[in-house]
């Protein structure tokens, strides 16, 4: 039972008793001589009671753990401290059977790690071997790679020459196709052109069906008037005067629509004209372009 009592406890508990049993015995006993001596006896068995204690519960297990630690160092790593008890000295023993264990396995794991490092030493010794006489193998590859080499710089020249054949055709393929785009404003300058005519004409076209539509109107009251007069209706005169201006305005619409017909078949004319030329500076862009491309080939 005292092997799991704290030490700390012990001492207290001691102490805080033998006090009480001191004042208990002085008030008691105060003119006892010889209750007094029997005390002190009983109190000096006491104490060298407590020394045993200490000494077989403290000193002993702290002795036997400091040999343990010194075996530990010295490599012995089979220590193994039998349980004392779970007082302050007690509770030392299973964390140093703990610590001998882990270092147990790890000095048993680095042995492994070792031997595993060894067995792949010889491997690579023996790997190394081996691409020692790849590498006399490959030096005389490299003597026919050199003059390969020799060939590639050769036709790196020509690549080279090659390319600022093609910087310069590059550069001719730019300039015509700008050119290109400019054809092709001028081409959608024109076309505007037509369209306005176009829109004159509808313009045109409408005033005509307007005139139309009046002379036949005046033409039906001119009818009329002539059945309602006979011979003598005068409103005839009237209608015929109207009827012979619309007339005249049809023929000046006409003229004015002939007219603009001939500006949109210039119009026309030019615009095609213009898209033929672009045409063909495009098909020159293209053949340029694929000159281009054969010489990166």
């Amino acid at each position: 039972m005292l092997r799991n009592v704290s030490i700390r406890t012990c001492i207290i508990l001691f102490m805080v008793c033998t006090f009480l049993l001191v004042d208990a015995l002085q008030i008691t006993f105060l003119n006892d001589l010889r209750i007094l001596i029997t005390f002190n006896i009983i109190y000096l068995a006491s104490i060298l009671l407590l020394w045993w204690y200490i000494t077989y519960y403290l000193v002993v297990p702290i002795n036997t753990v400091k040999k343990s630690i010194e075996e530990v160092t010295a490599g012995n790593l089979s220590i193994h401290i039998s349980e004392f008890g779970n007082n302050c000295a007690g509770r030392l023993i299973p964390g140093i059977n703990s610590l001998s264990d882990n270092i147990s396995a790890l000095v048993n794991e680095i042995r492994s790690s070792s031997q595993t490092a060894m067995t792949l030493s010889e491997q690579l010794a023996a790997r190394s071997m081996a691409l020692s006489v790849k590498t006399e193998q490959q030096s005389a590859s490299l003597i026919q790679t050199a003059a390969s080499m020799d060939e590639m710089a050769a036709s790196t020249k020509n690549n080279a020459d090659n390319t600022r054949m093609a910087s310069i055709q590059a550069d001719c393929a730019t300039q015509c196709a700008r050119k290109g785009g400019e054809l092709m404003v001028r081409v959608a300058e024109n076309m505007r052109s037509i369209t306005d005519c176009a829109s004159q004409m509808t313009e045109i076209i409408s005033l005509i069906d307007g005139i139309a539509f009046q002379t036949n109107i005046l033409a039906l009251n001119a009818a009329v008037e002539a059945a309602r007069a006979g011979d003598h209706g005068k409103g005839f005169s009237v209608v015929a005067g109207e009827v012979r201006n619309l007339a005249h305005r049809s023929a000046e619409a006409a003229k004015s629509i002939k007219a603009l017909i001939d500006v949109t078949h210039d119009n026309v004319r030019q615009g095609a004209a213009i898209v033929q030329e672009a045409e063909k500076k495009y098909g020159g862009d293209c053949r340029r372009l694929r000159a281009i491309k054969l010489a990166d080939e």
